[in-house]
């Protein structure tokens, strides 16, 4: 069953975005039931959706889809694919409130278009290129608005989704019934509790400090110790609440205490809803080390809202976008677009909310493709190779996070192009970007051979050598490039120069 408040899960999204296909993939993994709204309309009427159309018009379709929706929602532990129009009644969006977990197969107008062409003429609404494509526009805002999680359905040729709940804002107190658990403990930022407050409903709250330094043995140790005392059991739930640092810290907690106990991201920051809170990697630090102690322990859910990002410091929402900008540069496509055309500034709720979908889907499609990190995943280090050493360099302290992604894209990006073919003014775009958004592209602080030491410290370092993700174009990463030793110290050079000249 799907835990908590929903009966099944409902697939909405365009024509020709894979709802049929997506439903069977995941009936069968579950082992529920399988529905689909038109073959239902088309059980009821006793033909099919074209002649509905001819013969009874688009009103009297729309009224037996409604009804359809109705039935097919109230049905527990199944997987129902919607028609492509069956959001635009408001009593079916209002139903899909009430119970469905509702996934979004989000598609261009393009790729939905080729796929559905060579049949449009079966399809009523798909008449020609131009209406579908002023069809795909109206819709949208409805798909989004009514959406629990996204996929990117133009990732599902390549790989299965893994589906994360991001739109629907929950209480703290309420986050246990997502996972049937009796008790909570809540693991939690410290400077996060002064802006939300302490619920009253969890057994027990762990103060964390703010940043890398809650990610030590010794914090980790208080925490194991406090959940102990006060009798926290396996059929509880850990909650961890904060940036990436914070959920890290609690996720390493939660997989460690009593060899594991199930918890929940509730992240707070952009750079913990894009990208630290998803894919199940949870971590501490040594000295001038990063994450070099952790485990593989996912969480239940992360449970994402945005609406927290209005009290996110200006730096702090610039570090999460330098994790957007690689995300963007992994993706390609409609992300990156995005991606270039944001303005300084946190945007607007919708658009907060569709970059954060965004970035998740991608993340969350790689993870699922390579949990364990073994391969594919490695793409996700794209910039943290030098970024981290800088970071180790200068003792976690005077550059954040974010700060030194964003310093080590540039590097990688030309690296890129020197190794892997990556068009050279990509690197000159990025750079760009962000200076845009008061973001680093150099840091001063260390010295080459620090970096030099902490980059061969690097966990993925193999007999000593870093392998490197690099880019051949937008949109297409390579991992486990050998680089040779000169690129890399002219690599590093650059990112500690600034220089944008090319060697």
């Amino acid at each position: 069953m799907i835990p908590g408040p929903y009966r099944n899960i409902a697939l909405i999204g365009f024509m020709g975005s894979g709802k049929s296909t997506l439903a069977g993939q995941l009936a069968e993994r579950l082992g529920w039931d399988v529905a689909d709204s038109d073959a239902e309309v088309e059980r009821e009427a006793g033909k099919p959706i074209p002649r509905i159309f001819l013969e009874d018009g688009e009103a009297a379709f729309r009224e037996l889809e409604e009804r359809a929706v109705a039935r097919l929602s109230e049905r527990m532990d199944a997987v129902i694919a919607l028609g492509g129009g069956a959001i635009t009644s408001p009593v079916t969006r209002e139903r899909l409130r009430d119970g469905s977990f509702t996934v979004l197969l989000d598609v261009s107008v393009q790729t939905a278009w080729r796929r559905i062409e060579a049949e449009a003429e079966d399809r009523p609404l798909a008449v020609e290129a131009r209406g579908f494509a002023d069809l795909y526009e109206q819709r949208r805002p409805l798909y989004h608005a009514a959406a629990d999680a996204l996929v990117d359905a133009e990732q599902l040729e390549g790989g299965e989704p893994l589906l994360v709940p991001l739109s629907r804002p929950a209480a703290l107190a309420e986050l246990p019934r997502l996972v049937g658990a009796r008790r909570t403990a809540l693991i939690a930022d410290r400077a996060v509790l002064r802006l939300v407050g302490a619920p009253v409903e969890p057994l027990v709250t762990v103060r964390l400090p703010v940043g890398e330094a809650a990610k030590t043995v010794a914090v980790a140790r208080q925490a194991w110790t406090r959940l102990a005392d006060l009798g926290l059991e396996r059929g509880d739930v850990v909650v961890g609440l904060g940036g990436g640092a914070a959920t890290d810290a609690a996720g390493f907690v939660a997989a460690t205490y009593q060899r594991g106990v199930p918890w929940i991201a509730a992240p707070t920051s952009l750079v913990g809803m894009v990208d630290a809170a998803i894919g199940g990697k949870t971590g501490i630090d040594l000295p001038g080390a990063k994450n070099y102690v952790g485990a593989f322990h996912p969480a239940e859910w992360v449970v994402a809202d945005p609406g927290l990002l209005e009290t996110l410091p200006v730096r702090e929402w610039a570090c999460g976008f330098a994790e957007v900008i690689k995300t963007g540069l992994l993706a390609g496509g409609r992300l990156w677009e995005m991606v270039r055309a944001w303005e300084p500034g946190r945007g607007s709720t919708e658009q907060r909310l569709e970059l954060i979908r965004r970035c998740a889907a991608y993340k969350a499609h790689v993870v699922a493709s390579d949990p364990r990190d073994q391969g594919m995943r490695a793409v996700l280090n794209l910039g943290h190779s030098i970024g981290h050493a800088i970071e180790a360099a200068a003792g976690f302290t005077g550059i954040a996070h974010g700060e030194a992604v964003a310093v080590g894209l540039l590097p990688a990006l030309w690296l890129s192009g020197k190794v892997a073919g990556l068009d050279p003014a990509v690197e000159g775009d990025v750079r760009a970007l962000l200076r845009m958004h008061e973001l680093p592209t150099a840091f001063t602080g260390v010295d080459a051979a620090a970096v030099r030491e902490a980059l061969r410290r690097d966990k993925k370092s193999v007999e000593g050598r870093v392998r490197f993700v690099l880019l051949e174009q937008v949109g297409k990463p390579v991992w486990g490039v050998d680089v040779d030793d000169e690129l890399i110290d002219l690599a590093i050079g650059r990112a500690l120069a600034g220089s944008a000249l090319d060697d």
